[in-house]
C-alpha cells in the first residue's frame, strides 16, 4: 500500500514539474519575442550591445526548447514503444532488457542533447565575455551628435556609430567558439547525463565516466575563464565610471549597459555554479578538502529549472533598466538628451564670445583694407 502511495505521490510530482515547465516556457518564448520587436522598432538601439541582446533572446529560446525535449524524452523513456514510434532508436532494434537511461543506449540522441546543451551554456558566457570586453573598449558615454549631422534634428542625438566589422564579429565569435568546444562530442562521444524532472534522468554515464578530462575542460574554458573575464572587466567598468561621474557627466545608456550586464551575469554565474555542483564536489574530494554538501539541496533537475527561470531574466533587466526597449518608437534614451542639452546650453554660452570675436577680426580685416585703398 505505501509503495502505491508513493507511486502515486511521484506521478503527481513529475506533472506537477510538467505543468511548471509548460506555464514557464510559454512566458520565457513570449517575452523573449517581444525582445526582437523592441530593437526592430527602435533605431537608437540599433548598434552591438542591442544585437547581443537579441541572440541572448534567441538563447533563451533554444534552451527552453532543449529543456522541453529533455522533459519528453525522459517521459518516452517509460514507454519504449512509443519512443520507437518517435525514431529516437531503430524500429528493428529490441529494447527488452535495455536501460534506455544509459548514454550507450541511446548514443546518437545523447550526443545531440550534450553538444547541444554544451554550445547554449557555452555561448551564454561567451556573448557575456564579448559584451564586457566591447563595452571596456569604446568610451564611456555616447558621443554627441555634430551640429552640421541632419539625420536627426529631432532630438540632436544621432545613433550610435560603429566600425562595420564590430557587430558580426561580436555576434558570430561566440558561438563559433562553442561549437569548436563540443567538437570532442560526436567525435569522442563524449556525453554527459542530463535531468530536467526528479527520477528523470537522461543520457547517464558510468561513475568513472562521469567527471573525464574533457568535461573539465568544458567547465574551464566554457564557465570559468569567461566568468573570470566578465568579474575583472566589470570591476574596470565600475572604476572608469566613477571617473566619468567625477568628470561631469554619470548617467547615459552607456551606463544603463553596463548595469544590465552586471545584472545579467551574477545570477547566471550563480546558477551555472550550481550546475556544475557534482563537478566542483568531486574535485574538492579529490584533493581531500571538504566538499560543499549542497547537492541533496541544489539536485540536477532544480538547477536546470532554475536556470531556465532565467530565461525571463533578460526581459526584465532591458525593460526595467533600460527604457528605449518599452518604447516600441525611435526615440534615444532620456539621459543621452539631458546631456545633449547641457552640451548645447555650454556651447550656447560660449558662442557670444566668439561671436564677438569674430566680428572685430572681420572689422579689422575691413579697416585694414580701407587704409591701404585709400
Amino acid at each position: 500500500m505505501d509503495q502505491v502511495l508513493s507511486t502515486k505521490g511521484s506521478w503527481y510530482i513529475e506533472w506537477a514539474w510538467v505543468g511548471g515547465y509548460s506555464s514557464l516556457s510559454t512566458l520565457v518564448f513570449i517575452f523573449n519575442i517581444l525582445i526582437f520587436f523592441s530593437v526592430g522598432k527602435n533605431k537608437f538601439l540599433h548598434y552591438s550591445f542591442h544585437y547581443i541582446i537579441v541572440a541572448l533572446s534567441l538563447r533563451n529560446l533554444l534552451r527552453v526548447i532543449l529543456t522541453l525535449c529533455l522533459v519528453f524524452l525522459a517521459k518516452l523513456i517509460q514507454t519504449p514503444w512509443l519512443l520507437k514510434a518517435t525514431f529516437l532508436i531503430p524500429a528493428n532494434k529490441s529494447t527488452d532488457g535495455l536501460d534506455l537511461t544509459q548514454s550507450a543506449n541511446m548514443s546518437l540522441t545523447c550526443e545531440v542533447l550534450s553538444m547541444w546543451d554544451h554550445i547554449l551554456m557555452t555561448t551564454l558566457m561567451f556573448y557575456l565575455a564579448g559584451s564586457s570586453l566591447y563595452m571596456f573598449c569604446r568610451h564611456p558615454n555616447p558621443s554627441i551628435s555634430d551640429p552640421s549631422e541632419t539625420t536627426l534634428k529631432l532630438y540632436g542625438i544621432v545613433p550610435v556609430k560603429e566600425r562595420s566589422w564590430v557587430s558580426p564579429l561580436l555576434l558570430l565569435l561566440p558561438p563559433l567558439l562553442a561549437v569548436f568546444l563540443c567538437l570532442p562530442i560526436p567525435i569522442l562521444h563524449e556525453t554527459h547525463p542530463m535531468t530536467a524532472l526528479p527520477g528523470g534522468s537522461v543520457c547517464n554515464l558510468h561513475e568513472s565516466l562521469k567527471f573525464n578530462t574533457y568535461q573539465s575542460s568544458v567547465a574551464i574554458l566554457g564557465f570559468l575563464l569567461p566568468a573570470a573575464i566578465v568579474i575583472s572587466l566589470m570591476i574596470g567598468l565600475s572604476i572608469r565610471r566613477c571617473i566619468s561621474c567625477s568628470g561631469g557627466t554619470c548617467v547615459s545608456s552607456f551606463c544603463k549597459e553596463e548595469m544590465s550586464l552586471a545584472l545579467l551575469t551574477l545570477p547566471y554565474l550563480a546558477a551555472y555554479l550550481a550546475m556544475y555542483l557534482p563537478l566542483l564536489d568531486h574535485y574538492l574530494q579529490k584533493l581531500d578538502l571538504p566538499q560543499t554538501g549542497l547537492q541533496p539541496y541544489i539536485t540536477p533537475e532544480i538547477a536546470r529549472a532554475v536556470e531556465m527561470v532565467l530565461g525571463l531574466l533578460l526581459p526584465v533587466v532591458v525593460y526595467s533598466v533600460l527604457p528605449g526597449y518599452s518604447r516600441f518608437s525611435s526615440e534615444p534614451d532620456a539621459s543621452d538628451l539631458r546631456r545633449s542639452k547641457k552640451e548645447s546650453y555650454n556651447q550656447s554660452v560660449t558662442a557670444p564670445d566668439s561671436t564677438r570675436l569674430s566680428q572685430e577680426s572681420l572689422e579689422l580685416a575691413l579697416v585694414t583694407r580701407n587704409g591701404y585703398t585709400s
